[in-house]
C-alpha cells in the first residue's frame, strides 16, 4: 500500500528539506486534478449564434388505443405532441432570427456564415445568389401555427391511434415521391418532414404567401392557413374537416403550449 507522507515529514532533516520543493509541486498537481472541474471549451459567438438546437431525446408514441376515446386520449395524444411541435418551430423561428440579422446588418458576413446560408438554400431548396439573403428563403424558414400542425396530425393519425402512428411514427400521412408511406424514427422526425414539406413543396406556395402578408401585419391565424390547403388530401371536405376539429379542440391544444410562440 502506497503511504503518504505529511509535507513537515521533508522538514526532520535538511536532506528531505531540499526535497521540498519537488514534493510540494507533485501534491499540488494531483490535487489540482481531482478538484478541478473540467474546462469547458468556449465556442465562438458566431458559431452559437447560427447552430440549432440539440435534439431532444426521440419520443414514439405510447399505445393510445389502451385509452377510451374521449378527453383522455386526446390529452395524451396532444401531451406528447404539442411540446414537439413548439420546439420545432422554435428551432424555425431561431433560423429566421439569425437570417434577418444577418440581413440587415453592415459589416461583411465570415466565412461560417456564408457557408451557412448556402447550406439553409440547399436544405429549403432554393438557388441563392451568393452574399444575399433570398426573400423566398425567408418566407420558407418560418414557424407555422401550433393549431393548425395539431389538427392535421389529429385527423391524420385519429388521435395516434392510426396503424401508420402506431407503427411508422407517421402523424401526417406522408408519402414518399413513389407514394409508399414514409416511416420515421421519431416522432420529432415527422413533425420535422411535415413543416420542412410545407415550406419547401410548390403546391404550398399559396401557403407561404398568406403567411408571409399576414405575418407583415401581426399574427397567423391558423384558420388563413388551413384555406390554403387544397392539395394536401383528395377528399373534398377535408379543410372543412380541419376547421371543424380546430373549433373543438384549439382550447384544448393551447392548454399543453409553453411560452413558445408558434
Amino acid at each position: 500500500m502506497m503511504r503518504c507522507l505529511p509535507p513537515w515529514y521533508f522538514l526532520s532533516s535538511p536532506s528531505r528539506a531540499r526535497r521540498l520543493p519537488a514534493a510540494l509541486l507533485a501534491m499540488s498537481l494531483v490535487v489540482a486534478l481531482v478538484v478541478m472541474p473540467p474546462v469547458a471549451v468556449s465556442q465562438p459567438a458566431e458559431a452559437r449564434s447560427i447552430s440549432d438546437t440539440e435534439p431532444a431525446a426521440a419520443v414514439t408514441l405510447p399505445d393510445l388505443r389502451q385509452l377510451p376515446a374521449g378527453p383522455r386520449r386526446k390529452d395524451a395524444f396532444l401531451q406528447v405532441l404539442v411540446p414537439i411541435v413548439e420546439a420545432e418551430n422554435s428551432r424555425l423561428a431561431a433560423r429566421r432570427e439569425w437570417l434577418l440579422a444577418l440581413a440587415e446588418r453592415d459589416t461583411s458576413w465570415t466565412h461560417a456564415e456564408r457557408e451557412r446560408v448556402t447550406a439553409l438554400c440547399k436544405e429549403y431548396a432554393l438557388d441563392c445568389a451568393p452574399g444575399e439573403i433570398n426573400a423566398l428563403l425567408l418566407k420558407r424558414v418560418a414557424p407555422l401555427p401550433l393549431e393548425m400542425v395539431a389538427v392535421q396530425a389529429v385527423e391524420e393519425s385519429g388521435w395516434g391511434t392510426s396503424r401508420l402512428a402506431r407503427q411508422n411514427n407517421n402523424l401526417f400521412g406522408m408519402r414518399t415521391s413513389s407514394g409508399r408511406y414514409r416511416s420515421f424514427d421519431s416522432l420529432q422526425d415527422a413533425v420535422r418532414a411535415y413543416l420542412k414539406n410545407l415550406n419547401t413543396h410548390r403546391a404550398y406556395a399559396e401557403l407561404r404567401a398568406r403567411r408571409a402578408q399576414l405575418a407583415a401585419h401581426g399574427e397567423v391565424p391558423p384558420e388563413a392557413l388551413i384555406a390554403t390547403l387544397d392539395d394536401y388530401a383528395t377528399r373534398a371536405d377535408y379543410q372543412h374537416v380541419l376547421l371543424s376539429l380546430l373549433r373543438t379542440n384549439a382550447e384544448r391544444i393551447r392548454r399543453y403550449a409553453g411560452d413558445t410562440p408558434a
